[in-house]
């Protein structure tokens, strides 16, 4: 039986729901990255917390989205437009990491070297799935160098588990 595979391009502007998970409970995030001068992304986050809709936005600059070493991992607060560290992405890898991925089969990020493992396919399209060897975290990142999502992360260190979709 022949196999079908759904492929769907995640673009710049398409709106994608994001699920953490800590300590037991789970939080539904909205997600929208948005091309800024320089190359870089304004990601609009929102969620609705108490029937309020509370929203924000991480700003990444171009050399971050194109050389960043390091996922942040700042809290959204409602109202709050966080300017990231020009060596910081947010749910994003940098494309220098991507390429290194794609030639060497590994990248370090937040000082963790991750190591291609495996590959999937998701409603977002073809993911790749790394694992940090020393402490057990893994992701999944979408293989589009234009936007290199981390769909999914689980048993992360910092007990921050996530999954995107469409």
């Amino acid at each position: 039986m022949p196999e079908f595979i759904v492929r769907a391009d995640v673009m710049p502007g398409d709106t994608l729901k994001v699920a953490y998970k800590l300590h037991g409970q789970t939080r539904r995030f909205k997600f929208v990255y948005m091309p800024a001068s320089g190359g870089g992304f304004d990601l609009h986050w929102n969620i609705v917390r108490n029937l309020k809709l509370w929203q924000g936005c991480y700003s990444m600059s171009g050399d971050a989205v194109r050389e960043g070493k390091g996922q942040s991992y700042i809290m959204p607060e409602d109202g709050n437009m966080v300017k990231l560290d020009d060596g910081e992405t947010f749910g994003i890898i940098s494309t220098a990491a991507f390429d290194r991925l794609i030639a060497e089969g590994a990248f370090c990020y937040n000082g963790v070297t991750y190591e291609k493992c495996g590959g999937s396919q998701s409603g977002l399209g073809k993911l790749i799935e790394v694992k940090d060897a020393v402490e057990g975290g893994r992701m999944w990142i979408l293989e589009n160098r234009r936007l290199p999502l981390i769909v999914k992360m689980e048993d992360n260190p910092l007990e921050i588990n996530w999954e995107m979709t469409k």
